[in-house]
């Protein structure tokens, strides 16, 4: 992976730059739905490529859920406020005027993570094209029509999405990149994978998982996520941790997940083990 996009570790607040590259999530309230038939799905993609022009976006990837929404995007200035404002307020006066109805369309304000790099990238765009396979919706990715995957795949000319920027990564040969990207995919579909809208470093903790899983395919040299990775998935058998080189593996983990910004209550949640046992390793 030779393109460079700017490492940030703050998950406590939106970083905003121009040039960043965020994954945006935003839901429906309780149990309400997004979309109740096909044109509310094109409508909100109509709205989408307006919005890319006017507020001037790179589009990599999407998913339309049938009560939530995942966009994989990058701002060339810093209004990523005013274009999501934009694009959400829009389509909040669309549907409510269409059921005539009343009262919030989405869930407060949307979730924007920004990309810490190349891995956390491509595992981004990777987990969004899973979402329908792994809710039941289908039984492959590649069924489901409202989502960006099948650009990936059949490489339009004349479409809103700028998927070139992530197949790029993967090789300068866009069809030999496809179909890096497919195997990727495959590979990556038996990944644990939750319920992002109630686990907020779920994304975090499946790309850990990811790199590991697909460092092979990428074939490239291993740099500092490969090895938080490494150490993850190393102390993820308990049985192997009495001996030292695990201990100290836990203890690298530990740092390394404390320099991103994770409390010791989320470490011990994500390592199954007790807050006691993280403070006692990092005193050792």
């Amino acid at each position: 992976m030779e393109k460079e996009v700017l490492k940030i570790f703050n998950p406590y607040k939106k970083v905003i730059y121009e040039g960043g590259i965020y994954h945006v999530i935003q839901r429906a309230p309780g149990k309400d739905v997004l979309f109740l038939e096909d044109k509310d799905y094109l409508y909100f993609l109509h709205l989408l490529k307006e919005t890319k022009i006017k507020f001037s976006l790179d589009i990599f990837c999407f998913c339309l859920m049938l009560n939530h929404l995942h966009l994989l995007l990058k701002i060339n200035k810093a209004n990523l406020s005013e274009a999501m404002k934009s694009l959400f307020t829009r389509y909040a006066l669309y549907f409510n005027s269409k059921y005539q109805r009343k009262g919030h369309v989405f869930y407060g304000n949307y979730r924007a993570s920004l990309c810490l790099d190349e891995n956390y990238l491509i595992s981004a765009s990777v987990y969004i094209h899973l979402n329908p396979s792994k809710a039941g919706l289908v039984k492959s990715p590649l069924d489901y029509r409202w989502s960006s995957l099948k650009a990936y795949l059949q490489l339009p000319r004349n479409t809103f999405l700028d998927y070139k920027y992530i197949l790029s990564i993967l090789g300068q040969e866009l069809k030999r990149a496809s179909l890096v990207y497919l195997q990727i995919l495959g590979v990556s579909e038996d990944l644990e994978f939750k319920n992002i809208l109630e686990d907020r470093k779920l994304l975090e903790k499946f790309t850990f998982k990811f790199i590991s899983k697909i460092k092979k395919i990428l074939n490239k040299k291993p740099n500092i996520e490969d090895e938080i990775s490494k150490y993850f998935e190393l102390i993820e058998n308990k049985r192997r941790l009495k001996k030292p080189q695990y201990l100290q593996a836990r203890k690298y983990l530990i740092e390394q997940l404390r320099s991103r910004g994770y409390t010791i209550k989320e470490i011990a949640e994500m390592l199954n083990i007790s807050r006691q046992s993280i403070y006692t390793t990092l005193n050792s």
